[in-house]
């Protein structure tokens, strides 16, 4: 995926998390992230240190596992997610 898609796709998640109550937090370490409850508070943990790709793909795991159905999705996220689903299940 090119880098100005990338960084679209990321922006989008982020818009995204912000319209689903979802807090998305950056960290670094040795660990590879994903989709936690934190006091009944979704939280998707992405570690910065990886490549954005690997961070693109941790945020659309947590967000496939959340009810996205009726939620406005631009096309190209719409589609990424949808070709993430069809890999995953």
């Amino acid at each position: 995926m090119g880098k100005s898609k990338s960084k679209k796709i990321l922006e989008l998640f982020f818009d995204l998390a912000e319209k689903m109550d979802v807090r998305i937090v950056n960290a670094k370490g040795d660990f590879q992230g994903g989709l936690c409850s934190v006091n009944d508070k979704k939280h998707i943990v992405i570690n910065t240190i990886k490549p954005i790709d690997q961070q693109i793909n941790i945020l659309a795991e947590g967000f496939l596992k959340l009810n996205i159905d009726g939620v406005f999705l631009a096309p190209i996220l719409r589609e990424y997610l949808d070709n993430k689903q069809k890999r995953l299940f």
